[in-house]
Order: C-alpha cells, then structure tokens, then sequence
C-alpha cells in the first residue's frame, strides 16, 4: 500500500519537518510508503543542504519581497517555491526501491511526473546533459543531467537523499513561474542578477506557458497522482497525516527546521 497524502499550505520550515517525520515513522513503525504533495505559504527560498545561506542568500531582500527561507535536508541548490506543486516521496527501508541505485530510484520516481506531465498534454523527458552556460547558485537555472525538460526548458527540479531511515525525494513542478523573483533573494549585484535571469528565461518555464494553456495546483495533482500510480503499478489510498506524524512533525519545525542553527549551519 502507498498513502497519497495532500498536506495543504505550510510553511518551509513545517514543510520539511513532515516529511522527515513521515520517512522517520515508516521506519520506526512501518508505515508504509507515503508520496505527498503541498504548498508553500508565503513563497519559500529552500536551500541544499550543502549551501551556505551567509554565503548565497540575502535574508534581507526575502523579508523585502514577503519570502521566507528554510535548508532542506536534500542537497541540490536554491528553490523558490511559489507557483508550483511540491511533492514527496518517502520511503523506509527495507524496501524494492532500496535495492536501486540512487540514480536509478530518482528516475523511477521521475518517471511518474513525465506520466503526468504527459497526461496534461506535454510531452516531457530527461534532460541528456549538463547545462554549464549559467553558474548559479539555483537550481532551475541550469538543467543538469536527468533533469525533466519540456520543450527545452526545465519545468521541474527534484533533489534525494538517503539515510538511515530510507529514502526522501522531494521536487518542485512549475505551474507559473516568475523568473526574476528566483533570483530576487540571492547575495549577488544587480547587475549579474540582471544577467542571469535573462539567461534564465531561455531555459526556465512553467506548464501553462509550454502547454499554452491555464494549468492549476488540482490539474498537477490529479495528473501526478496518475502518473505515480502507474509507476509504482498500484492504486494508492487517499489518506491524512496520523496524530503521531503530526507530533513528530511539529516536534522537528520547533527543534530543527524553524531554528536558526540549523538555517545558517553554513
């Protein structure tokens, strides 16, 4: 059994608490697979785990624009999550996707938001290469290997991990997007934020302007929810968070993902 588990409108930092708390309880008690899917509510600047917000992130201009910001725990670089869906998947191990490769897991999973991309009516696919013309510290400013394209551009940006809990992988699918705000919040001059978001809109799009056509959260999820099932090949069970996952998550936004300690660890 997998859940399918719609979350509604939290903020980053409640965001990545729950689905830590949902990987952490399918091991711990043997829930089974969970694959989510959520808003951010302000629009959030998410960055990898690796990233230094000191560093790349002015704070300043997130508070400006009404952003706010939280490190995931995947790596990858910066997300601005506004006019998207965002989804999880979390899965414990032991489990048959354990057994694959994390490359080969990220594509498994990929493959249901390609599904879904093309039940909308797109015809998505893996992006075959790196991008090195834009250096950013962004992720959906430069496509890289397995990134999914559609018509050329990059409408999704996806990022996992593994611990010793499982598997995480969590993404961002462009329904809109407004590409000079992705650059708004990042510690550069005006100048090179000019450049790259020009650069930028060459390779960055969103669902309603590739498919010509007015593309909402509800179409996203109806069509993910699809393309999920038919890769994993069953039917999934609409379900909720339990209290414990509740707790749990409430417990990690309090203690880690709100906190300061672990927002500029680097």
């Amino acid at each position: 059994m997998i859940r399918f588990i719609d979350t509604g409108e939290n903020n980053g930092a409640m965001n990545m608490a729950i689905d830590e708390a949902l990987l952490i309880l399918e091991k711990k008690r043997g829930n089974p697979p969970a694959v989510r899917v959520y808003k951010f509510v302000p629009p959030t600047l998410s960055i990898g785990y690796f990233q230094s917000m000191k560093r790349e992130i002015d704070t300043a201009k997130c508070k400006e624009k009404g952003f706010d910001y939280v490190r995931r725990p995947t790596g990858g670089r910066a997300v601005l999550h506004d006019k998207e869906l965002t989804y999880s998947v979390t899965v414990a191990s032991p489990h048959p996707i354990m057994d694959m490769s994390l490359l080969d897991s990220f594509h498994f999973i990929s493959k249901g938001i390609i599904k879904a991309i093309n039940l909308l009516g797109g015809n998505a696919y893996f992006s075959s290469r790196e991008d090195s013309e834009i250096s950013s510290p962004s992720c959906f400013a430069a496509p890289t290997f397995s990134d999914i394209l559609l018509n050329g551009k990059k409408i999704v940006g996806s990022a996992q991990m593994r611990n010793k809990n499982g598997l995480l992988q969590h993404g961002s699918i462009l329904y809109h997007v407004n590409v000079d705000d992705i650059f708004y919040c990042f510690n550069m001059d005006d100048s090179k934020k000019k450049r790259l978001s020009a650069l930028s809109k060459k390779k960055i799009s969103s669902l309603s302007d590739e498919l010509g056509k007015e593309i909402t959260f509800d179409m996203v999820k109806e069509a993910f929810m699809k393309g999920m099932e038919s890769v994993f090949n069953e039917e999934f069970e609409i379900a909720a968070l339990s209290e414990e996952e509740k707790a749990l998550a409430n417990k990690l936004y309090a203690e880690k993902y709100s906190t300061d300690q672990w927002n500029f660890k680097r």
